[in-house]
């Protein structure tokens, strides 16, 4: 090994000319790692060490070609995806901003990882708003269905005492639109929260991407500063050696030019010439050892460093930016859609209420307001007072009533006499007309059909009542001759004319006998299990309801085959009949929520399963 030179020559016997500098060894730690004092450490050490901070080529930074190719888009899932080590890093469109946060030596990566834990925060405050704004409009949308269908029920049933006419004609039009307006309410809530979902998932991926980089980040960090460590106490040791070996060469030279042992320390006081000798082999041996010590440590301690800043801390940098960009994308998009979907559901709530172009030729279509106007006041009351006098005895208005009244307001013909068809049981009208299914049923069916099968909203719009009474009076005069034709009555009239025979029934279509067996089989949960129980109980009904039942139910399914066009679903049918054909008991002293909720189902499940409940094959067209 070659020979190290001491650091320091004693130049005479004095010993203030061999004072050590000590703040020449001090050590200096920047914020972002340890470093030495290298040029002031390079001339005190001994000549073999060599400056590799001083004479080696500056530290370049680059960001390597080909990492944009393999950058993620998603979490990282393996930890070990973080740790190999990558030559250059690929920045895409953004090599000023990586350069710049690389070269802050740590900075820019604590400051990404600060930015993304503020992108993740304002997703979680975005995730949160939307949920709970999607609660209330989904709140908001079932509330507005559950009142308008409440409203519409009443109505559609006739159990409503409010007025007919062309207020109700407008009223059932002000349902209808405000039960649309629930439905564009609670849909839009499923789609608010559909966004609320995909950005809480967003939040939770952003958020383990960023922990797993700076759990990475960090483990690279600590074998910098392992490193460094290591070559700390390498060169306290050769720096504490070295002192050594400079006292031995002190001791000896002032022993050799006779000087006064006093001066020195009581341990070179009793020396004798070759142990002196002895101790200054020994310390330059010791310092040449710690010398190589050093120098290795310090080219690790440089490759570490190199690497880490030159590959790892690149990389890292370029994922983090990488994880935020998909975090910021990712949040705008989805605010984007959210926005754009209230956008659309304002506008499709208020083309509901306000519709336009509805033929496509420029024509304004009836609205909540065009309905409103519509209502004739005037003419709902003079109508209704004429009807009050054609439905009132005559015998009870006295002589001057027939003497002044027109021909028109006294019409014999209009009341019932004869053979009566309204109020009485199925049972006597099947024993009087000798016909399974009245001729009220099968005129009124056979004029729907004709005139209004695929008008909208039949049976759940009403007709004038005006109408309405004079259809019902001319079919209770005497049904097997009537020509409801000679009326010319609107659909709407006769439809409503047809559902009031049913409720002046004295025993409804399904028998208050049957009610709560009905209501039992309503309730079963599997359905193929309700539609055998219901089944069973249609089968045990008389004759005669069994046969009006039968026709009923065909002619209210294929209404609900034309639904594209009349918008009168199986559902929306079972709602108008369902308490028409089902009554209560009179044991029942209120009937409740949800037993109307089972009178529609069952209506319901025999509109749809026509074909099967009475074994009818495809006879219906």
């Amino acid at each position: 090994m070659r020979p190290v030179s001491p650091p320091t020559t004693a130049s005479s016997g004095s010993v203030a000319g061999k004072r050590i500098n000590n703040d020449l060894f001090s050590p200096s730690r920047s914020a972002s790692r340890t470093t030495v004092r290298d040029d002031s450490y390079a001339h005190r050490a001994a000549p073999a060490v060599e400056d590799r901070f001083v004479h080696s080529t500056p530290r370049r930074r680059s960001v390597a070609p080909g990492y944009a190719d393999s950058k993620p888009r998603r979490g990282v899932d393996e930890e070990n995806e973080l740790d190999g080590p990558t030559s250059s890093v690929d920045d895409g469109g953004d090599h000023r901003v990586i350069k710049m946060l690389c070269d802050s030596e740590g900075g820019g990566f604590h400051m990404l990882l600060d930015r993304i834990k503020q992108d993740v925060n304002s997703t979680k405050e975005a995730v949160a708003f939307l949920r709970r704004r999607a609660a209330i409009e989904e709140e908001y949308g079932k509330a507005m269905t559950k009142l308008a269908q409440s409203a519409n029920l009443s109505s559609g049933t006739g159990k409503s005492e409010g007025k007919a006419g062309s207020f109700g004609s407008a009223w059932a039009r002000f349902t209808a639109v405000h039960d649309q307006v629930g439905d564009i309410h609670t849909k839009y809530a499923s789609t608010i929260l559909e966004h609320a979902e995909e950005l809480a998932t967003l939040h939770k991926n952003t958020e383990r991407s960023r922990k797993q980089l700076k759990d990475a980040c960090h483990r690279h960090e600590k074998t910098v500063t392992d490193a460094e460590s290591a070559l700390e106490k390498a060169k306290s040791r050769y720096e504490a050696t070295s002192t050594e070996w400079e006292k031995t060469i002190v001791s000896k030279s002032a022993n050799g030019g006779g000087l006064a042992t006093k001066s020195l320390t009581n341990r070179w006081k009793s020396q004798t010439p070759a142990k002196l000798h002895k101790a200054e082999v020994d310390a330059r041996t010791k310092a040449a050892q710690l010398n190589v010590a050093y120098k290795t440590q310090l080219q690790q301690t440089q490759a570490i460093r190199n690497e880490y800043t030159s590959q790892h801390l690149p990389r890292f940098i370029r994922l983090l930016k990488d994880t935020n960009d998909q975090c910021d994308e990712g949040l705008q998009i989805h605010l984007l859609d959210y926005a754009r979907a209230t956008e659309a559901a304002v506008l499709k709530e208020a083309t509901t209420l306000s519709p336009l172009d509805a033929d496509g030729a420029g024509a304004r279509a009836e609205g909540l307001v065009g309905a409103l106007e519509k209502i004739d006041n005037d003419g709902d009351f003079e109508a209704y007072a004429e009807e009050f006098i054609r439905t009132t005895d005559p015998t009870k208005l006295g002589l001057s009533y027939a003497a002044t009244s027109s021909s028109t307001l006294a019409q014999p013909d209009l009341f019932p006499h004869g053979r009566p068809s309204f109020g009485l049981s199925l049972d006597a009208l099947m024993e009087r007309d000798e016909v399974p299914v009245p001729h009220v049923v099968a005129k009124c069916i056979d004029y729907v059909e004709t005139h209004g099968l695929t008008s909208e909203g039949i049976y759940r719009i009403s007709g004038p009542s005006m109408m309405v009474q004079r259809v019902r009076s001319l079919l209770d005069r005497d049904c097997e001759a009537a020509d409801i034709r000679s009326l010319n009555p609107d659909v709407h009239s006769v439809c409503g004319a047809f559902k009031l025979y049913f409720r002046e029934l004295p025993d409804p279509l399904f028998p208050r006998s049957m009610y709560h067996l009905l209501i039992e089989a309503a309730r079963i949960e599997n359905p193929e299990q309700r539609l055998v129980a219901t089944h069973e109980l249609i089968n045990d009904l008389p004759d005669a309801n069994y046969a009006t039942l039968q026709a009923l139910a065909g002619h209210l399914h294929r209404i609900h085959r034309h639904n594209a066009r009349t918008n009168m679903t199986a559902t929306n049918l079972s709602i108008i009949w369902g308490p028409t054909l089902l009554d209560a008991p009179s044991s029942a002293t209120t009937l409740e929520q949800s037993d109307i909720v089972l009178q529609t189902r069952i209506v319901e499940l025999v509109v749809d399963n026509f074909l099967h409940i009475f074994d009818t094959g495809n006879e219906i067209g």
